[in-house]
């Protein structure tokens, strides 16, 4: 359950591509929006497709981040916490995000 007392939502908006040993969203986030409330399962890595630079990341613990990013940069993530992505800009955040199973 998130913070905001509802389940847990999709890590991403959209699934590209899965078979036995990746899965590969698309996580498309517009101005003022936000992602669900979601908590991984596996490690994945991010690539940065669309982006003016800034992504807003909020944790189930009440903590924050903010990301400086640009296209074509990339994170691999093994920590797993409950969290969302918060867009504050004026131009919409994309990313292919790669699952490994």
């Amino acid at each position: 359950m998130g913070p905001d007392g509802k389940d847990l939502g999709e890590i991403a908006s959209v699934v590209l591509f899965e078979n036995e040993k990746v899965k590969i969203w698309n996580l498309i986030v517009e101005p003022g929006e936000a992602s669900d409330w979601h908590l991984h399962g596996r490690d994945y890595v991010t690539v940065i497709v669309e982006s003016n630079g800034h992504l807003d990341a909020q944790y189930g613990d009440g903590t924050g981040t903010v990301s400086d990013n640009a296209v074509g940069d990339f994170t691999y993530h093994d920590s797993h916490q409950i969290h969302r992505v918060v867009n504050n800009t004026d131009t919409r955040y994309k990313n292919v995000l790669i699952e490994l199973k």
